[in-house]
């Protein structure tokens, strides 16, 4: 019996919950890998100062499957570095088999960066692009 999509965004979600980085499930003509970016891990040092703060805000994918950067349909990627994005704008697609899941802008920015790699397998929650906030009522085209 296939793995519903429903069924994995529920998996997703109680690994995210739970703490656990890392499922796999393999059954008789299928199987199935999550999973969940848990952030950055860094090993602490005596010789790191305190960090400055960083105000960016991270697009993350919702659902697992292949990372796209534009429509196959399109020349163009939906964003690149340094290109101002309004909330809830498209910076990337997640493809699962025929079905395309868009990845929206968290908030109005300018995006630092594309962090997933263009074909690249993302899990519930993997970081996708980072994005500058900027201030309310900013006019910067």
């Amino acid at each position: 019996m296939p793995i519903e999509l429903t069924e994995i965004a529920h998996l997703a979600q109680i690994l995210e919950r739970s703490g656990v980085a890392t499922i796999e499930i393999e059954q008789p003509g299928q199987s199935l890998k999550l999973v969940v970016d848990t952030g950055p891990r860094m090993a602490e040092s005596p010789m790191l100062a305190t960090p400055a703060v960083d105000h960016s805000v991270i697009a993350k994918a919702d659902v697992a499957g292949h990372f796209l950067t534009a429509h196959p349909w399109r020349d163009r990627p939906f964003v690149a570095p340094g290109q101002r994005v309004e909330a809830g704008a498209i910076v990337g697609l997640v493809r699962i088999g025929l079905l395309y899941a868009p990845i929206v802008a968290p908030a109005t920015g300018i995006v630092d960066a594309v962090i997933a790699e263009p074909g690249a397998t993302v899990g519930y929650g993997t970081a996708i692009a980072r994005i500058r906030p900027l201030p309310e009522g900013s006019s910067i085209n």
